[in-house]
Protein backbone atom coordinates (compact mmCIF):
# COMPACT_ATOMS: atom_id res chain seq x y z
CA UNK A 1 0.00 0.00 0.00
CA UNK A 2 2.83 2.40 0.80
CA UNK A 3 4.61 1.55 -2.45
CA UNK A 4 1.47 2.21 -4.49
CA UNK A 5 0.85 5.49 -2.68
CA UNK A 6 4.45 6.60 -3.09
CA UNK A 7 4.49 5.77 -6.79
CA UNK A 8 1.19 7.50 -7.47
CA UNK A 9 1.67 10.65 -5.43
CA UNK A 10 5.50 10.66 -5.39
CA UNK A 11 5.63 11.15 -1.64
CA UNK A 12 7.78 8.30 -0.30
CA UNK A 13 8.28 9.61 3.23
CA UNK A 14 4.58 10.31 3.66
CA UNK A 15 3.70 6.84 2.39
CA UNK A 16 6.10 5.15 4.78
CA UNK A 17 4.94 7.28 7.70
CA UNK A 18 1.28 6.54 7.00
CA UNK A 19 1.80 2.79 6.90
CA UNK A 20 3.95 2.71 10.02
CA UNK A 21 1.41 4.85 11.87
CA UNK A 22 -1.57 2.77 10.72
CA UNK A 23 -0.04 -0.64 11.40
CA UNK A 24 2.36 0.07 14.23
CA UNK A 25 4.87 -2.35 12.71
CA UNK A 26 8.33 -0.81 12.74
CA UNK A 27 10.44 -3.91 12.15
CA UNK A 28 9.41 -3.94 8.47
CA UNK A 29 10.57 -0.37 7.86
CA UNK A 30 13.65 -1.31 5.80
CA UNK A 31 11.71 -3.64 3.45
CA UNK A 32 9.06 -0.93 3.21
CA UNK A 33 11.63 1.63 2.09
CA UNK A 34 13.08 -0.89 -0.37
CA UNK A 35 9.67 -1.45 -1.93
CA UNK A 36 9.01 2.27 -2.09
CA UNK A 37 12.33 3.04 -3.75
CA UNK A 38 11.71 0.30 -6.31
CA UNK A 39 8.30 1.62 -7.21
CA UNK A 40 9.59 5.16 -7.56
CA UNK A 41 12.11 4.06 -10.17
CA UNK A 42 9.55 2.87 -12.72
CA UNK A 43 7.49 6.09 -13.14
CA UNK A 44 10.67 8.12 -13.06
CA UNK A 45 12.24 6.06 -15.84
CA UNK A 46 9.04 6.12 -17.89
CA UNK A 47 8.70 9.88 -17.44
CA UNK A 48 5.22 9.78 -15.96
CA UNK A 49 4.19 12.76 -13.85
CA UNK A 50 2.67 12.60 -10.37
CA UNK A 51 -1.11 12.27 -10.22
CA UNK A 52 -1.72 15.68 -8.64
CA UNK A 53 0.31 17.43 -11.31
CA UNK A 54 -1.68 15.67 -14.03
CA UNK A 55 -4.99 16.55 -12.36
CA UNK A 56 -3.98 20.20 -11.94
CA UNK A 57 -2.92 20.41 -15.59
CA UNK A 58 -6.21 18.85 -16.67
CA UNK A 59 -8.24 21.23 -14.51
CA UNK A 60 -6.46 24.26 -15.91
CA UNK A 61 -7.23 23.09 -19.44
CA UNK A 62 -3.67 22.34 -20.50
CA UNK A 63 -4.31 18.68 -21.25
CA UNK A 64 -2.59 17.63 -24.50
Amino acid sequence: MAAFFAATVRAPITGAALIVEMTGVTHLFVPLLTAISGTLLVPTMVGDEPIYDALRRRQLGRDP
